[in-house]
This record gives C-alpha cells, structure tokens and sequence, in this order.
C-alpha cells in the first residue's frame, strides 16, 4: 500500500471516529410541578438544553441542564412566592429511536424562592433538590422533536422550603 493509501485509511478511520462520538444537542421547554393538591406555588416552566453522545451508551443516556421558576405563575394567581430551580438532570432512554421511548431521570440541583417579607428572613429560602423520576417519551418525525412526561419522588424536602414530594414534568423539545 502506497503512502496515499495509509493517508486514505487515515482518514477514513478519522472520520469513523469522528461519526462514532457525534453529538446531539437539544433545546426544549419544560413545565414541572407537585402533588401537592393545593392551589398555588407548585407550577413551574423555563427552558432546558440537553446533549446526548454516541459515546454515551448510544445515546442512551442524555444530559440535560434546566431553569425551571414560578414567576410566570405571579400573572394568573396573586401572592405566589418567586421560586427558582437550577437543574441537572441524567435522562436514561431504554428505545430511543423508537416512538414510545421509556425514560428513568434524576434532578440532581439547586432551588431558592425570594423572601418578600421581613418576618420571614430568618428562614432558610434555599435548599439542594435530589428527585428520581419515571416517565416516556414520545419521539416524533424520526426523533427530531418529540414530547415527554415524567413523575416521580424527591428525596430533599425541607421544612423551610417550598420542595414538596411528589414531582412531575412534561415537555417539549427538538434536535438542533
């Protein structure tokens, strides 16, 4: 094999490389809340990026990073507390090239809500969440954009804060 050959060779192994640990970035919207069954304080939205990598289980496994808060909520209900959620969250997909696409997720991050009133400044207004959560995904023209909804557990619930249990999720999202 001449010294064109080998590059030939190079670079197609290159290039096999290259498509192998292709990545697959995502911008979605996604609205979360709590069972909490009481009126008020328990719906959030905001936007979320998520990056997905051959390298990582065949795209299996997708990472996402959100900021979810209740200030839009303040428009519809008078008196709701501005709360914010700085979110991570590991996304593991069982089909993901298939419509039905089964999900397992952990919020792993951040949450703090303004404190308005001086009687409440002692109070602790920021607190680390921790949440599994089950769900699917419906993955729609060949998993360009698609759907999702989740529920599930947290696990950090403290009493000075505005984290309640029971969580769910739904959204909306595209390839770029």
């Amino acid at each position: 094999m001449g010294k064109w050959g080998w590059i030939g060779l190079a670079v197609l192994g290159l290039t096999g490389v290259s498509r192998a640990t292709e990545g697959l970035w995502s911008i979605g919207l996604r609205a979360q809340g709590f069972y909490d069954f009481e009126p008020g304080n328990d719906w959030f939205e905001g936007p979320e990026i998520g990056y997905s990598n051959y390298s990582l289980a065949n795209h299996r496994l997708q990472l996402k990073a959100s900021y979810l808060t209740s200030r839009l909520e303040q428009v519809f209900r008078e008196n709701i507390l501005r709360q914010d959620y700085f979110l991570f969250s590991p996304v593991w997909h069982f089909r993901r090239s298939s419509f039905f696409d089964p999900t397992v997720q952990m919020d792993l991050g951040y949450t703090r809500y303004d404190i308005e009133s001086e009687i409440f400044k002692d109070l602790d207004n920021d607190s680390w969440i921790a949440a599994a959560q089950v769900g699917f995904a419906l993955n729609l023209a060949q998993g360009e954009y698609g759907l999702y909804y989740h529920f599930g557990f947290n696990f950090i619930t403290p009493e000075s804060s505005m984290v309640y249990p029971g969580v769910f999720g739904v959204g909306i999202w595209m390839m770029l």
